[in-house]
């Protein structure tokens, strides 16, 4: 995996920090853990790579043997944590407003992650999708991040109770019950999604106002914020970036203009910046089809017809064709030399 340049502001993990050290964790022994130097998180401007995030989550988990830590660290993050654009925020007439500005300037608060809003008639979405290839513990820990402080910012603006749905592209973690404390919020957790986060709003509550709007404030920030305006995109790797998109997506046929529209780009773009690494789409796609199609053939009880439907081939004899190519041997074959090595 090629290393990118983006981050995510520590601030955001300050608070975990403030959490575990008031429970006795030696934060301290933490990061060295984590091999994060502790200087960089007390500034206001020190900023983690991906890596590190990952580094981070994995020395908490271990030492805490929690997994419900992003969940409780986005308790304690506001509007007010996302600097200069936080106070915008926080003087929107409305929800609708709040969500447009959110979403052109939202690589200020994460660069791992472009937010997408749409808004029609009835409803309006909110798309929250990863831009860079990143570990899967780190992309998981930072989807919990953002969809529970969003939650939290939500009740910060209307009030306790706010209705709507959000289906969460990533496994069900173990501490799941506590997101029916967010009730009337809905979530639901959806494996074989692309990685992100989706959040559905009726029109009557993006069309609520907002107790703290103050136009001229949204409008002078706003003016700041213009010159650090970027389009959220890989910065390198868009191999490694697809790659990571169609292996979490276990269960569904992700096609380019699937990854492009969440992204908010053409297919077009994808496509090229592919063939700048000397890729294609179809044969990444091909690749990532079958790693899966080798851990669901050494499942107990796997046929090779069970495994090419789970696999969206047409029928068995496609599989098996496209699996030898890629292999060398036949599924069959390949089913029996596995099991031969797991009972030598």
């Amino acid at each position: 995996m090629i290393p990118s340049r983006k981050s995510v502001p520590t601030r955001y993990f300050s608070p975990l920090l403030g959490m575990l050290a008031a429970q006795g964790v030696d934060t301290a022994g933490l990061l060295a853990l984590a091999k994060i130097d502790a200087g960089r998180m007390e500034r206001s401007d020190g900023m983690l790579s991906p890596p590190e995030v990952e580094a981070l989550v994995i020395a908490t988990n271990r030492l805490t043997g929690r997994t419900d830590l992003a969940f409780e660290t986005a308790r304690s993050i506001k509007l007010n944590s996302h600097d200069m654009l936080g106070y915008a925020l926080l003087s929107c007439r409305d929800l609708d407003q709040m969500l447009r500005l959110a979403s052109r300037y939202y690589h200020l608060i994460n660069e791992l992650f472009a937010m997408q809003y749409t808004r029609k008639a009835g409803a309006g979405q909110v798309v929250f999708t990863p831009v860079v290839a990143m570990p899967v513990q780190a992309m998981r820990f930072v989807m919990e991040l953002i969809a529970v402080s969003v939650h939290n910012q939500l009740e910060m603006v209307l009030g306790a109770g706010v209705p709507y749905e959000a289906c969460m592209g990533m496994p069900a973690p173990a501490h799941h019950a506590r997101y029916t404390t967010l009730i009337p919020a809905r979530f639901r957790f959806d494996d074989s999604a692309l990685p992100g986060i989706a959040m559905a709003f009726d029109a009557a509550l993006l069309d609520r106002p907002l107790p703290m709007a103050e136009p001229k404030v949204v409008e002078q920030i706003e003016e700041r914020l213009q010159s650090l305006q970027r389009r959220p995109v890989p910065d390198r790797g868009w191999g490694d970036y697809v790659v990571m998109l169609l292996r979490e997506a276990q269960g569904q046929q992700v096609t380019l203009e699937d990854i492009a529209q969440r992204m908010n780009i053409s297919a077009r773009t994808v496509d090229r910046n592919l063939k700048k690494e000397h890729l294609n789409f179809r044969d990444l796609s091909q690749q990532v089809r079958l790693e899966r199609a080798r851990e669901l053939l050494l499942q107990r009880g796997a046929t090779v017809s069970r495994v090419a439907e789970q696999l969206g081939f047409s029928d068995a004899a496609n599989f098996s064709r496209a699996f030898r190519r890629q292999m060398g041997v036949s599924p069959g074959a390949f089913q029996q030399q596995a099991l031969s090595a797991r009972n030598a």
